[in-house]
């Protein structure tokens, strides 16, 4: 569409409860035909009723009708979308985009559409690109795309909720790690967490041309790509999931509920992750609330860079623990050799 979210539903709150606030067509406007007519900037979207469009309005944006009909006398300089209601084009009568009708027909009384024409149920017609476009911008299309992203946030909290009792049954140690390093030094996991997403890419590029340079790596590529992009997002996954027991535990702390006796790391984890994923869940909502879908995705954009931000510290703190932990290897491997070194050289005096 060319309007962007926020002006077009602003536009769209005023015009539906005032729409005699639209201003008269300044002098010399770059549209012929306007002596005598008033131009109305933005779109309309109405969610039912009998609407129509006056012979001495041009409407310089789309028309939606989510249930009514709309009859057009005018010009329409955008798109005209009824939804279960009929469209009736009177003489004279100008659609300069797109006419869709999705639950009713289109009447033609001598006016012209130059845009597509695209009329009948949804049920009995496969639905194009355009109007999925077009339907998005009515309240049933921002119905549906909130109920989407509902379903979506909760299949992610489900998959990291799965993760995390996987990881706190196996690997709770580590996971605590993790976490009291989120806690400590957040800043220097998440310098290390946003070097890893800016090296990932040369990382993946790198990998493909040494393993292409070679006979035997070539065949390996087929296990490489997915491999490690897998990997990628598991580390993303975790790092979540250890941000997510950094929240619990902090958030038990401030209830007073952080006693030994109450200590819980399932229960950090769930409370962190309802705490990370509570934005994505308020921009769903949001999202299927007329006239303010912009605010949804506005909390959705914040609620993204938030998820992306404690994956970037969490990973970081997962690669610092790893780190650690393959020193503290490395550390006892060579005091056990120079112990059994020692105990040799005793045996051969």
């Amino acid at each position: 569409m060319r309007n962007r979210m926020i002006t077009s539903a602003a536009l769209a709150l005023g015009l539906a409860f005032a729409p005699g606030l639209a201003a008269q067509a300044p002098a010399g406007h770059p549209h012929t035909g306007l002596e005598g007519r008033t131009l109305h900037h933005g779109d309309r979207v109405w969610f039912s009723g009998q609407r129509s469009i006056g012979a001495d309005e041009v409407i310089e944006g789309d028309v939606v009708v989510a249930n009514g009909s709309l009859t057009v006398s005018g010009e329409i300089h955008g798109d005209a979308v009824v939804g279960a209601g009929n469209l009736v084009l009177e003489r004279g009568a100008v659609v300069y985009g797109d006419a869709v009708v999705t639950g009713g027909t289109l009447v033609n009384n001598g006016g012209s559409v130059l845009g597509k024409v695209q009329q009948g149920t949804p049920r009995s017609r496969s639905v194009g690109a355009t109007q999925a476009i077009h339907m998005r911008r009515g309240w049933l299309g921002a119905l549906g795309e909130g109920w989407a992203g509902l379903v979506r946030t909760l299949s992610l909290g489900l998959v990291l909720g799965g993760l995390g009792l996987a990881l706190t049954f196996y690997g709770r140690s580590y996971l605590e790690q993790a976490s009291d390093v989120v806690r400590r030094a957040p800043l220097a996991a998440g310098g290390i967490g946003l070097a890893a997403n800016v090296l990932a890419l040369p990382a993946f590029l790198a990998g493909i041309a040494a393993l292409a340079l070679t006979i035997i790596g070539i065949p390996l590529l087929l296990v490489f790509v997915p491999l490690f992009w897998t990997v990628l997002c598991a580390l993303a996954g975790v790092g979540i999931l250890a941000v997510a027991h950094a929240l619990g535990e902090r958030t038990a702390e401030r209830s007073g509920s952080y006693e030994p006796i109450h200590r819980n790391a399932y229960s950090y984890l769930v409370t962190g992750l309802v705490v990370l994923l509570a934005p994505l869940l308020v921009s769903n909502v949001l999202m299927m609330t007329p006239f303010i879908g912009w605010v949804g995705g506005l909390v959705g954009l914040l609620a993204g860079m938030l998820l992306w931000l404690a994956a970037s510290v969490g990973a970081g703190a997962v690669l610092i623990v790893a780190v650690r932990a393959w020193r503290e290897r490395s550390y006892r491997r060579g005091w056990d050799g120079m112990d059994d070194l020692g105990t040799g050289s005793a045996h051969t005096a």
